[in-house]
This record gives structure tokens, C-alpha cells and sequence, in this order.
């Protein structure tokens, strides 16, 4: 099957989850992953993989800086391959509008790095409630009320619908082994 790379940005961590569970799914289906998380060094080339998936939380209304960067430099190998992208963010699970302000950062992300993924992944995000200190956990407590999601500090929030995240994997696990070139004889 094929080799990927699954390059991820993310701020807590939750989107560390979000990668695992996709390169769980790829591996099911007889993949080959290294999941990379982005950071200052140049990062792995897409050159040398079959495949690429890429994803990133968002934080302050933006996508991770080195992840943004990543793609960028590597636009034209991206194109060559079979690729997929996905976000994470709370306005994915809201129900006051806010769904099209998550896909307004896809938007946004696409045409800031001139890459056009072949899949792409809209995931709900988590309230980590419990691994801000006191000043974020007020402002993110104040913006989940006037989105409406939960406010209780107490505990953590998992607003990502699994689902969604493994239907993802699925359709780049076979976006995966439709760009293989076809077996030889056998």
C-alpha cells in the first residue's frame, strides 16, 4: 500500500488525538504513516511519500504558523500526490452561524498557501478547560457561552464528532490507493 506522511499543528494537543485516530485508520486499511508534528525545522518532503495529509487546529482565528509555512514551500509537491487536509475548530460544532466562519479558515488556509487538497476535513474541536490557566479559561469560558457550548470549567470537552474524523480517514485511506500506480504481474 502506500507511504504517507501526516503532518499535524496543534496548540494542547487535541489535534494530536485527531492525527492519531486518522493514522490508526490508514494503518486499518494497510498504510504506511509518519505522523510529523509541525514545527521550526524544515520538515519532512512530500517527495519522499505516496500521500499526504495534512491538518492543524485553529487558535485566534488562524491555522499553525509552521504548518501554513510547510504547505506553502511545498505547494508543488503537494500537487503531485494524493493529498488531504483537515481543521479543527469549535466553530465547526456551533449552531449559531458559526459554520461558515470554520469554513471561511479553510478558505482562508487554501488561498494563502495556493494548495487545493483533494479531501478535505472539518472537525469540531475540544474545551480543555482543564489545561488553561485562569485568564484563558475566562475568555475561552466566555466565548463557548456566546457560542453556546458547554461552560462547566471543571472538565474537559471532546466536541469532535469521531464519526466524521473516521469517514475522513476512510475516503484518504482510498484516496491513498487510488494514486498507487497499478501491481505489476503477479
Amino acid at each position: 500500500m502506500a507511504r504517507a506522511l501526516l503532518l499535524y499543528g496543534t496548540g494542547e494537543g487535541h489535534t494530536t488525538d485527531i492525527a492519531t485516530e486518522i493514522a490508526a485508520t490508514l494503518a486499518e486499511h494497510g498504510h504506511e504513516v509518519d505522523t510529523v508534528r509541525a514545527g521550526h525545522n524544515p520538515g519532512p518532503s512530500p517527495t519522499d511519500y505516496d500521500g499526504v495529509v495534512v491538518g492543524s487546529s485553529i487558535h485566534l482565528g488562524t491555522h499553525d504558523r509552521h504548518l501554513v509555512d510547510w504547505v506553502r514551500h511545498r505547494r508543488d509537491d503537494l500537487v503531485a500526490r494524493p493529498a488531504a487536509f483537515f481543521t479543527v475548530c469549535l466553530s465547526a460544532v456551533t449552531e449559531h452561524g458559526e459554520a461558515e466562519l470554520a469554513q471561511s479558515y479553510v478558505d482562508g488556509f487554501v488561498e494563502e498557501t495556493g494548495w487545493h487538497p483533494d479531501i478535505v476535513g472539518l472537525f469540531g474541536g475540544a474545551l480543555l478547560y482543564t489545561r488553561y490557566g485562569f485568564a484563558k479559561r475566562a475568555v475561552i469560558k466566555d466565548i463557548a457561552t456566546r457560542q453556546g457550548l458547554p461552560t462547566d470549567t471543571t472538565r474537559d470537552w471532546d466536541l469532535t464528532d469521531h464519526e466524521a474524523v473516521r469517514h475522513f480517514a476512510e475516503d484518504t485511506a482510498r484516496l491513498l490507493t487510488a494514486g498507487l500506480p497499478p501491481a505489476g504481474p503477479g
